[in-house]
């Protein structure tokens, strides 16, 4: 990075202030309406009226004689001995700095606008005193202070939001949140329910991580929960690792690069068993050993086949980044490419045979369940700002990506011709590829709130631009060369909006009413006596963590796997649901509130739509509520006459 002065800190700062200024105006006008507050009339006017002069002071000072003032006394204090006084009042700058945010997100801001502009526009002012204290004390460039506070705030927000889905909670804290761990225990059905049932055909993968725990007899719910956050946490931390590892930085750049791929995987999110993968080419493949390369590839491609269908080729695709990055084409011709060629051939099979032996192994009848995806609609809107995601896809993921286009375009200019042709064009193929594929599925029905299926995209990219940046890439004619350097404003921003995305997590811990938890269970336990089949499509953590008693598990028509089911319109699956409706086959059933209607608006529309034309209006049809309970969203139904006609939900 090129050197940075007080001025160009400073100016960079500003004009940093003055875009989330202008940014916290349009979210905060955004939150009146949706809060049919009239602006106008309200005190709202009133921040909107700092945001703007802010925007506008800043501008100003950024090209103003005023800064050279600022900036001569900032100087001249740095030269200054400290007294313990001074001491003492930097500390305190620095621990303000996390008060400020903090307070501001929880008690002035809170739920009233949980925006991410303004409270970012806090934390500019309060990481300027905290790197300001820094600076004095340890007397460092104010890029490094900058990078230091930034990188800290934005690994505390996130490590609090990994960890604060700990709880004793006996319901799901989200839709089907618990139900993930009933998937886990499949792999222990056996000892836990007495029967042998089929594997997890969703992300099997995850399941199997998440299963670790149940080699422990015992263990309660809010500990799997725990063993959750503890998963996303480690290894997105070994990838971070392995990253800058890879990168064979030192020092503190070796800590400052852990930290911000940290931050920057979790923008996806890249969820943490799709980390393994990543770990294992990162740590494994070297072009100088191209047999235990291979080795790393393999295993890693064998993971993928348990994984995401849209992950089989991407272990060796890494690999073969990391190849072509570190080795010059020079006068091998054709030969050049045996290895790469070598291993992706080996990398897609190995996932192909993989996910081939799992759905042997899986117990499924309906193999069908396993291509789900591949039937699903496409909602091309989600590409662009929409309810269910606000930002959009496509904005999201060029926002995301901007800085590193940046830094490319700094650390290439005048250098291109450094690698071959064909090193450029199968570097940019492959993360075209995987930008297409990723935003592709991030249309599918039931996907697109967020950026996760840009996950391989986002990995690649990661990779590149660090092999640039640390200077591993080999030019056809030189060893390394010198590739330019990367502007401080590049590099704020680099840092700057992964903070945006963990600063959302600042929030008070999730709580819940543990004596109307109880009582409600206590109903839920009463209403499910009597016989027959009862079965659990939501809640099904109760019967894998015994907090219902003597209930035996009816394996069929999962919450999450019956969405699935009606998102891909699997007939066969979805008769045998209507036909066991129909036939009154269960006593009970546990699901959550169901309606006739669909929502015509909000988030995630399409996958109401199809929940209730496929699974609610069916169920409703044929049961009756009989019980609700007041701490969640749960109800309990029982059998309808059986002369209730439905309407056919594959009729047009």
């Amino acid at each position: 990075m090129e050197p940075v002065s007080t001025r160009k800190f400073l100016q960079v700062w500003l004009w940093a202030l003055a875009v989330v200024s202008l940014c916290a105006i349009f979210q905060t006008i955004q939150r009146t309406t949706e809060l049919e507050i009239v602006l106008l009339r309200s005190k709202w006017i009133g921040l909107v009226g700092i945001f703007a002069f802010t925007a506008i002071f800043s501008l100003w000072l950024a090209f103003s004689s005023f800064l050279r003032r600022i900036i001569d006394w900032l100087d001249n204090l740095e030269n200054q001995p400290l007294s313990s006084l001074q001491i003492t009042l930097y500390i305190s700058f620095i621990a303000l700095g996390f008060v400020i945010v903090i307070l501001f997100r929880l008690y002035i801001f809170g739920s009233t606008l949980p925006q991410v502009m303004p409270i970012l526009w806090i934390f500019l002012w309060a990481s300027l005193v905290q790197v300001f204290g820094l600076k004095q004390l340890r007397k460092l460039e104010w890029s490094s202070a900058f990078a230091v506070v930034v990188l800290t705030h934005g690994l505390i927000y996130q490590t609090y939001g990994i960890f604060a889905i700990t709880s004793a909670n006996p319901f799901s804290m989200g839709y089907s949140e618990a139900g993930r761990h009933y998937y886990a225990s499949l792999f222990f059905s056996e000892k836990l329910y007495g029967m042998d049932l089929p594997l997890p055909f969703l992300h099997p993968s995850r399941y199997l991580l998440l299963s670790i725990p149940f080699l422990i007899d015992g263990l309660p719910l809010w500990f799997h929960r725990f063993w959750q956050a503890f998963l996303w946490f480690g290894l997105t931390l070994g990838a971070s690792l392995s990253l800058a590892r890879f990168s064979r930085a030192h020092g503190w750049k070796y800590l400052a690069l852990t930290v911000w791929a940290f931050l920057f995987f979790f923008q996806g999110a890249v969820y943490y068993h799709l980390h393994v993968m990543v770990i294992l080419i990162l740590a494994g493949v070297s072009v100088n050993k191209p047999w235990r390369s291979l080795v790393f590839i393999i295993l890693a491609s064998l993971w993928a086949g348990i994984s995401r269908v849209n992950w089989f080729p991407v272990p060796a695709m890494l690999a073969i980044a990391i190849y072509i990055l570190e080795t010059p084409v020079e006068d091998k011709g054709w030969r050049y490419w045996i290895t790469p060629a070598v291993w992706g051939v080996s990398g897609v099979a190995a996932a192909l045979v993989s996910q081939f032996v799992y759905i042997q192994i899986s117990g499924n009848a309906d193999v069908a369940a396993f291509g789900s995806s591949f039937t699903s609609d496409l909602i091309w809107s989600r590409l662009l700002p929409n309810e269910t995601f606000p930002m959009g896809i496509l904005p999201g993921i060029l926002l995301v990506s901007a800085p590193m286009f940046a830094a490319l375009f700094q650390m290439l200019r005048g250098k291109v011709s450094s690698l071959h042709p064909l090193r450029w064009l199968a570097l940019i193929a492959m993360l075209a590829v995987l930008f297409v594929g990723g935003a592709i599925v991030s249309t599918k029905i039931g996907g697109g709130g967020d950026l996760h299926n840009m996950d391989a995209y986002l990995v690649m990219f990661s990779v590149l631009v660090t092999a640039f940046w640390a200077n591993q890439v080999k030019a056809e004619k030189e060893a390394k060369p010198m590739w330019g350097q990367v502007s401080w404003g590049v590099v704020a921003t680099a840092v700057l909006i992964p903070l945006g995305f963990a600063i959302r997590h600042i929030g008070f811990l999730p709580s819940f009413n543990e004596k109307v938890a109880e009582a409600d269970i206590q109903k839920l336990q009463e209403a499910l006596q009597g016989g027959g089949e009862i079965l659990f499509i939501t809640e099904r953590q109760m019967l894998t963590f015994n907090i219902i008693d003597g209930i035996t598990l009816v394996p069929e028509y999962e919450q999450s796997e019956l969405m699935e089911m009606a998102m891909s319109r699997n007939r066969p699956y979805l008769e045998q649901y209507y036909a066991d409706l129909q036939d009154r086959r269960f006593a009970l059933i546990v699901a959550e509130d169901q309606k006739f209607t669909t929502q015509k608006e909000g988030a995630f529309v399409e996958e109401n739509v199809a929940w209730v034309r496929y699974a609610g209006a069916p169920l409703l049809c044929n049961y009756k509520p009989i019980l609700t309970l007041t701490s969640n969203n749960l109800q309990v139904y029982e059998p309808r006459p059986k002369q209730v006609e439905c309407k056919d939900p594959f009729a047009e």
